[in-house]
């Protein structure tokens, strides 16, 4: 079950960096370095919030409270890739 759930947010970091990627519409070095800031942003999100002690659990008041807010924030981390997606594309123009 872990390894599914971990292939699962893989697939919800990937699949925009590389739809970013295949995009025809900017040059390779701008699709290149926006997968790159897709793909990465997450990780380095994820990151911090793991590497914060009070995100941890190790809290010395309210230990439920900043778990929940861990929780939360790495759900949000797993949403980021497809709003940095949506913002780098930009609008489609006719």
């Amino acid at each position: 079950m872990r390894v599914l759930l971990t292939l699962i947010a893989f697939g919800m970091i990937a699949v925009p960096a590389l739809l970013a990627l295949s995009s025809a519409r900017h040059g390779r070095a701008r699709r290149i370095g926006n997968a790159l800031i897709i793909f990465l942003t997450p990780a380095i999100a994820l990151g911090l919030i793991h590497g914060v002690p009070e995100l941890d659990g190790r809290a010395l008041q309210n230990p439920v409270a900043w778990t929940t807010l861990r929780l939360v924030l790495s759900g949000l981390a797993l949403i980021l890739p497809w709003c940095l997606y949506v913002w780098l594309a930009g609008r489609r123009r006719p």
